[in-house]
């Protein structure tokens, strides 16, 4: 397998000998657009680069066609972060923040308090949505994800998951997740030993990008009989349009529409990437 330039991509992998899966995703470009749509303070912009990159890696454990979204509301400064990831590999992602109360050395869990952490998979009106929710009370985004699949899935999992800045103003983030293949019970010595290969891992090497992804991961895991599969490619692109906007408005009322008009204009904004839309009562006309 030849190397994959792009570093914003999706790597699937198996550990048959283990009889373990994985994951591993790597971020850039995309966290290069994403966090400049909005003045994230540092420790908000790691964490939801961090983020970015667990939504991207259970994005990739599932079957769907659709959108999957991971979502936090909480009780610390950090209120509120969502990614979602389309079935296309579209990537987009914002956090809600108080400024006053962030400090530059804050812990995840200072940073997001307690809450909940929850999993959505949309596949439109004729499927049922699925959803699991987690309480979000933990060290690391981390372990609070292993706790998840733990205690909700039944399918033990561990997860590697960094974030850094680098001196050229480069946000770089990285997620590893292993996972017991359904079927299977893997024991105890065995993730042990993962574990033990996990601390070989430092945080630097994980997040350098020269690194082909095969040298990173075979060095990690040949004792696995490790299979890498193609990568599957990434990309920051939000869904917001006039059109989408003026579907939702359809579903107003004319007098609701009015109420919203200043000096006849209407302003909105996407939370996701700040684009700003504006209609004026000509263009509302049309929606109904």
């Amino acid at each position: 397998m030849q190397y994959c330039p792009n570093i914003d991509i999706s790597i699937p992998f198996l550990l048959p000998r283990f009889s373990l899966r994985g994951r591993l995703v790597r971020l850039q470009d995309i966290n290069a657009k994403i966090l400049s749509q909005h003045s994230y303070p540092f420790p908000v912009a790691k964490a939801l680069a961090e983020f970015l990159a667990a939504g991207a890696t259970l994005a990739g454990l599932l079957k769907y066609k659709g959108v999957f979204t991971i979502q936090t509301k909480s009780s610390g400064p950090v209120n509120l972060a969502v990614v979602d990831v389309t079935h296309e590999g579209h990537v987009r992602g914002y956090a809600q923040f108080n400024a006053k109360k962030i400090r530059q050395e804050d812990t995840f869990r200072e940073l997001f308090g307690r809450g909940y952490l929850a999993f959505t998979v949309d596949q439109g009106l004729m499927t049922d949505r699925y959803q699991g929710i987690v309480t979000l009370n933990h060290e690391t985004l981390s372990y609070a994800l292993e706790h998840y699949f733990d205690q909700s899935e039944q399918l033990e999992t561990r997860l590697f998951i960094a974030s850094t800045k680098t001196a050229e103003n480069i946000w770089k983030s990285a997620a590893l997740l292993l996972q017991q293949m359904p079927s299977k019970k893997v024991d105890e010595e065995t993730w042990d030993h993962i574990g033990a290969l996990l601390n070989t891992l430092s945080p630097e090497e994980f997040l350098d990008f020269s690194i082909p992804y095969e040298t990173l991961l075979h060095r990690l895991f040949h004792e696995g009989g490790i299979t890498v599969f193609d990568p599957v490619p990434l990309k920051a692109q939000c869904r917001c349009s006039k059109e989408r906007i003026k579907i939702f408005l359809s579903t107003l009322t004319s007098d609701e529409i009015e109420e919203l008009l200043e000096k006849g204009q209407l302003k909105m904004t996407c939370e996701f990437c700040n684009h700003h839309y504006e209609f004026n009562r000509q263009d509302l006309m049309t929606v109904h």
